[in-house]
């Protein structure tokens, strides 16, 4: 449409001019709009009133003016005066950009206006436009070769584009890049047959492609350089993007978790949730460094400069921090929350509740080595079926015997030790394989040490635990009443570990006495003398351990308040809360969230409650939703102020409305991804392909940042005028 009007107005009109810069135009349309001379309409709606000595004058624009004044133009949509070579060459924006509206003392500001010297001088300029100067020649010659220049830029970025899109196309479908070869060159000896596929597909479809391709000397289009540049335009275009959307928003939470690539390295991996357009989303915005280690301050710092980086003088927008992957992972969240009041530590359902206790104890050296053999010893036993009916006798049902996770392996080889040591004697005796052989009887040794014993006796205890407090929790969150219940699983989880505490002792006592177990071998480090020293430090670690479960435990779960806020929108309980308004859940979420007008958001919550349309919407983002398709923001600006805060908050079950896990999706792209130098820009690709091709814009910008960079063989920069 808009396209349309233009097309329609003369090319001299003001109109015309003030969307089309003069300087913009060519010198044939130069010439064509002197040619057509200035506008001259009878502007019958230019009047201005004024009042002296209490009489009203009105006064009318009168067309002889324009004869009086030869440069001095009309726009009737705007119904103002301007200047016609100042309109071309540029002068003051009153006779330019919006014009002269008010015909009190016209004849002062002409005379103002025509006796200055950028006036004086546009005349001239307008008046000596295409009378074949030397200078004109040359302007002609240089505009051609600038149209020269830029046809030429126009097939660079469009060959550029789809080798862009070639990348775009490894990165979103997650094709496994591998390292590169010597000579810093992408061939299919150096596994980079999936992208230079991609290429020659393009190839094969686009004719202009693989004429260019073929004739192209001056650049090598399969150089890494250019796919290293492009991927770092690409993870630099995307954060932009990002960086968009979440200074426009309202609520952001922080997820950080930690990763293992491929390669076994741990990468502490940040994203930003928040709510966009009546749905939550999850951000990946880059992997972290800390540059003084992994304790809980280098983490802190590492966390807190790519956060402060991001938002700047927005102290209440962070409204939830989660982290998992690391024990000292949630000693971090104290430094964040010191500088944004209201980003509460909760438990997020991405990080796994018996996953994340059991990484908490792993400090502990003996621990680590005592799951890592645990986990040896389920891929061994549990590949064999016929291994697993001779531990349980060939008994015909294998009920208790369980190998498949972590857990059933921990009651089985508890409750199975002795038969599992004698099946390996068999293995040993009858195996013709030595892989086998070596494997049974590192097992068996294993089963008979006094340490592994006595941290399996330990872990027996305590691990049941674990998981059930997982699974407790799990079903209460999608309960009504979970900021009820999950506090008092927390204290039951308490007196169940404190129970094991104090018997902890005898545990260890009773284990490394048992006749089977030998006290008195000689082991690697891991493995020391079972003296009597490290029988007591050994006690000493069980008892911390037992510590850290609880307070890992409190510190996750303490914050649950979010949980009350939500039962706010429980659609089915809207004719209840018309007769008895739920003032303590109100209370409790405006302790928690004081900044809303609490007394605005009963009112509004008070209008939704009584409201049969709004009694259909269960939950908070379809009444999020509904408030925006009828354009209520302003009529509930406290309840959708509320409603994004939840939506923002990450949910602790997956079961839950706003629930999904972008880091789950990372881990995954991160197993199949071996090039550690771009493990960003790659995992952006991948994780956010949907924002990067929701984006019309994004593969331009992508170019244009591209061809900014120095030492280009090639040139990708338009010239202008």
């Amino acid at each position: 449409m808009e396209h349309n009007m233009e097309s329609s107005m003369s090319k001299n009109s003001v109109q015309y001019l003030i969307r089309n810069p003069f300087s913009t135009l060519t010198y044939e349309e130069q010439i064509a709009i002197k040619q057509l001379g200035r506008p001259t309409p009878d502007l019958k709606g230019l009047v201005s009133k004024s009042k002296k000595d209490n009489k009203e004058y009105t006064r009318h624009f009168h067309m002889d003016t324009y004869k009086k004044h030869t440069w001095l133009c009309g726009c009737e949509v705007e119904q103002a005066l301007f200047c016609f070579p100042c309109l071309c060459f540029g002068n003051e924006t009153s006779w330019t950009d919006c014009g002269v509206k008010h015909l009190g003392h016209l004849s002062s500001k002409i005379k103002k206006h025509q006796n200055s010297f950028d006036h004086l001088q546009n005349e001239v300029n307008l008046k000596v436009l295409g009378n074949g100067t030397v200078s004109d020649e040359a302007d002609k010659l240089y505009e051609i070769e600038i149209q020269r220049h830029n046809e030429q830029i126009e097939k660079n970025r469009y060959i550029l584009e789809k080798y862009l899109k070639c990348v775009q196309f490894c990165g979103k479908y997650n094709v496994s890049l591998k390292d590169r070869g010597d000579n810093n060159a992408m061939t299919s000896d150096n596994n980079y047959d999936e992208f230079l596929g991609a290429v020659e597909l393009c190839k094969g479809c686009d004719v202009s492609l693989r004429c260019y391709l073929e004739k192209s000397t001056s650049i090598d289009w399969t150089s890494m350089t250019i796919y290293d540049d492009l991927l770092d335009c690409i993870f630099l275009v995307a954060r932009q993007k990002i960086l968009s959307e979440m200074e426009m928003v309202q609520f952001i939470s922080i997820i950080v978790d930690g990763t293992t690539h491929v390669s076994n390295t741990v990468h502490l991996v940040i994203l930003f949730r928040y709510e966009l357009k009546g749905n939550p989303v999850e951000r990946f915005w880059g992997f972290l460094k800390a540059a003084n280690g992994r304790d809980a301050r280098s983490l802190s710092q590492a966390i807190m400069s790519e956060v402060n980086s991001v938002l700047t003088d927005a102290p209440y927008k962070i409204v939830a921090q989660s982290y998992g992957g690391a024990a000292v992972m949630s000693k971090v969240n104290v430094g964040v929350k010191e500088m944004y009041p209201y980003a509460y530590y909760m438990h997020c359902h991405t990080h796994q509740l018996h996953v994340e206790m059991t990484q908490a104890i792993s400090g502990n050296k003996e621990v680590q080595m005592f799951f890592s053999d645990l986990s040896d010893m389920t891929e061994f036993i549990s590949n064999s079926p016929q291994m697993i009916d001779g531990i349980t006798g060939n008994r015909s049902s294998r009920t208790g015997c369980n190998f498949t996770a972590m857990s059933g392996t921990l009651n089985t080889v508890y409750k199975y030790r002795s038969e599992i040591m004698r099946c390996m004697d068999i293995i040993i005796d009858t195996s013709q394989q030595t892989s086998t052989i070596k494997q049974a009887g590192s097992i068996k040794r294993l089963l008979s040490d006094s340490v592994f014993v006595v941290w399996l006796a330990v872990f027996y205890e305590i691990m049941p635990n674990v998981y059930s407090l997982h699974d407790r929790v799990y079903t209460a969150a999608l309960d009504d009443s979970a900021d009820e219940r999950i506090p008092i699983l927390v204290q039951q989880f308490e007196r169940q570990i404190s129970d094991i505490r104090n018997k902890v002792p005898d545990i260890i006592e009773v284990s490394s006495n048992l006749p089977d177990v030998n006290v008195k071998r000689k082991r690697s480090e891991y493995y020391n003398n079972f003296n009597n020293h490290e029988n007591e430090s050994r006690k000493q670690s069980a008892i911390d351990i037992c510590n850290t479960l609880i307070d890992t435990t409190k510190d996750r779960l303490e914050f649950t308040k979010h949980l009350t806020a939500v039962k706010l929108f429980q659609a089915e309980k809207y004719p209840v809360y018309t007769k008895k308004f739920p003032i303590q859940l109100l209370l409790c979420t405006f302790n928690c969230y004081p900044f809303f007008d609490k007394d605005r958001l009963k009112t509004e919550l008070d209008v939704m409650y009584f409201r049969d349309d709004f009694r259909t919407l269960s939950g908070i983002i379809p009444t999020h939703q509904y408030i925006l398709k009828n354009n209520m923001i302003d009529t509930f600006k406290e309840v959708i102020l509320l409603l994004r805060v939840l939506i923002t908050v990450p949910p602790m079950t997956t079961g839950q409305e706003n629930s999904f896990s972008t880091l789950k999706r990372i881990k995954t792209c991160l197993g199949n991804t071996t090039v550690e130098e771009k493990l960003n820009a790659l995992t952006m690709l991948n994780i956010e392909n949907k924002m990067i091709s929701d984006d019309t814009d994004f593969n331009k910008k992508v170019i244009e940042m591209f061809s900014e960079r120095n030492n280009r063989c090639l040139d990708f920069k338009y010239k202008t005028k």
